[in-house]
């Protein structure tokens, strides 16, 4: 799917898949001190502007296919409608992998071209293996849903 195909479902088995084959790896190089934060986000990059971004934007779409939303900020919560269920399960992806980003770009600011064990500040270092595993485990719910 491009980014000017608005009409395709949000496909959560291939986000999975792409973040087991091609995230976890270097996410698990990077907490062994085997690359630095900058070739972190150098690996992380084709993922997240391509394969996520295109996922997101097929995110948007179902939302506001469904809604008849047109962008703009809607007051009060969404309707409880089961034509919604989709969009509404697929936001959490969305934000975790925004929020990720942000944290992987925190960690190359920080320590550039050295490796984990540089940083001053160890609990971004145990937020990172957290937020891993647990987006890992949502896409992998998500991707096992009937």
């Amino acid at each position: 799917m491009t980014a000017l195909d608005a009409t395709t479902s949000p496909d959560v088995v291939h986000l999975a898949d792409e973040f087991r084959s091609n995230i976890l790896p270097v996410t698990r190089d990077f907490l062994k001190m085997k690359i630095s934060a900058n070739e972190l986000r150098e690996a992380w990059r084709p993922y997240y502007y391509d394969v996520f971004h295109s996922f997101d934007l097929s995110v948007e779409q179902a939302w506001r296919r469904v809604s008849d939303s047109t962008g703009q900020l809607e007051s009060g919560p969404p309707q409880a409608d089961p034509a919604y269920e989709l969009p509404l399960l697929l936001f959490p992806v969305s934000i975790a992998h925004n929020n990720f980003d942000r944290l992987i770009e925190v960690l190359a600011v920080e320590l550039g071209d050295r490796t984990v064990e540089a940083t001053k500040i160890p609990e971004r270092i145990v937020d990172f293996a957290h937020v891993v595993d647990a987006l890992n485990q949502l896409l992998t719910s998500l991707a096992l849903r009937p």
